[in-house]
């Protein structure tokens, strides 16, 4: 698995760009970089305060082997992401996750790129009978998402509006 990267220990706050995953345990902000059509997965276990965002770009899986652009996909970033939170000791059981993203910020009339992408996601989560707990997906203007780990905490931003919380694992 590659685009995987950890908070290290001596740093608080981590960015995650198009077509990767950051995770962490107990300390630490992650943060996607703007998200257009783009979803940002956020997963967390808050028995062991661990998680991370996947930040998703196409739907479906990775058409080819190519290891350094799989997290761009739906399927492969969203299994990756949990065998990261996995690996570090979350339980899939106990994982819940949000989503945000998935914005048609071009207003292209038959732009679907952000539509295919959230029903590839939402088909995927329902496969792996994961636990959505709230989503802020669609319309017309970017988003931000931020995980506070320690406090569980899922903040987000529309436009240019002011930050406000989404969900609080906790």
């Amino acid at each position: 698995m590659h685009n995987i990267e950890q908070i290290p220990e001596n740093q608080r706050d981590k960015l995650v760009a198009t077509g990767q995953i950051v995770s962490g345990i107990k300390t630490g902000l992650i943060s996607t970089t703007p998200l257009g059509s783009c979803v940002a997965v956020i997963a967390y276990e808050k028995n062991a305060k661990i998680g991370g965002i996947a930040h998703i770009m196409l739907p479906g899986k990775s058409p080819n082997e190519n290891k350094l652009e799989e997290n761009k996909y739906a399927e492969n970033a969203i299994e990756n992401l949990l065998l990261e939170l996995n690996h570090k000791g979350a339980s899939k059981i106990k994982t819940e996750i949000c989503l945000v993203g998935g914005a048609n910020v071009l207003k292209r009339e038959n732009d679907t790129i952000a539509d295919s992408l959230i029903i590839s996601i939402l088909e995927i989560v329902k496969q792996k009978e994961l636990n959505i707990k709230k989503t802020s997906l669609g319309g017309y203007e970017r988003r931000t998402a931020k995980l506070n780990l320690n406090t569980g905490t899922v903040t987000y931003t529309i436009g240019d509006k002011t930050e406000e919380e989404l969900f609080n694992f906790l």
